[in-house]
């Protein structure tokens, strides 16, 4: 990091706050320019500083962090998120690919954190990412989404309109309901332990499927059918636990 930056940190845990501070305070590139513990001090401080990042507990005496982030019509500030609460922070940011700090964090992680921040996202694919991770954690959200970055684009797609995932070496090519493919540089791994808990299941090596969207399993050829026309080979190692999932749909 070259440029000077400045930080706010918003934090109810007089510790972390502290130990936060002190770690910043010794990067001269970085300046920290105030901290609030509430959701009100926050709010108000941050749009008088208006700050280049914020870090931002999940969790504050009144309130979280995402009913203080409504309260921006619009976020130019980048955001570290940080929580003790691994189980809701890890779902909601993995789908989004925002930076979060599972506490206690180490002065390394925080920094990777700063840097990932300023050179991965640029202000317009931040707003898009931070808008889909908004949606991911909406109580009333019936449907999350998935930021897919490419060499040329990010796509925020809704998972209902994935048909399945394929394997293709380090990277990893989708297929949506209206037969568009989205290929990224990112194993299938990575993405079977993001959507393994909602509806998709690994059948296969190659292929990760939205188990929403199966219209008949042969049983000789030992093929999933998506969608009336996708044909998916299946293991033998996952076809036991496919046909039970499919059993108890009756």
């Amino acid at each position: 990091m070259q440029q000077q930056i400045s930080c706010f940190i918003v934090e109810d845990d007089p510790q972390a706050l502290a130990y936060a501070s002190t770690i910043l305070e010794a990067y001269d590139n970085i300046n920290v320019i105030g901290n609030a513990k509430t959701i009100v001090e926050a709010a108000s401080a941050i749009q008088l500083k208006q700050p280049d990042f914020i870090i931002l507990d999940v969790f504050l005496d009144d309130g979280n962090a995402f009913e203080f982030l409504a309260l921006f019509k619009t976020i130019d500030f980048k955001i570290i998120f940080t929580t003790s609460y691994a189980k809701f922070a890890i779902e909601a940011f993995k789908f989004s690919a925002i930076d979060y700090l599972l506490k206690p964090y180490d002065e390394t992680t925080l920094i990777t954190a700063i840097d990932k921040v300023f050179k991965a996202l640029t202000k317009t694919n931040y707003q898009r990412q931070l808008k889909a991770l908004m949606h991911n954690v909406s109580e009333k959200t019936t449907s999350k989404k998935l930021v897919l970055k490419t060499s040329e684009a990010i796509h925020i797609v809704e998972l209902k309109d994935i048909l399945f995932a394929q394997s293709d070496n380090n990277y990893t090519s989708f297929l949506l309901k209206d037969e568009s493919r989205i290929l990224v540089s990112k194993p299938l791994k990575s993405f079977d332990e993001k959507l393994k808990n909602d509806h998709f299941f690994r059948v296969h090596q190659s292929f990760l499927i939205n188990l929403n969207f199966i219209s008949s399993y042969h049983k000789r050829r030992e093929e999933v059918v998506l969608d009336g026309n996708h044909a998916i080979p299946v293991s033998q190692s996952r076809k036991k636990s496919l046909l039970e999932y499919i059993d108890a749909l009756v």
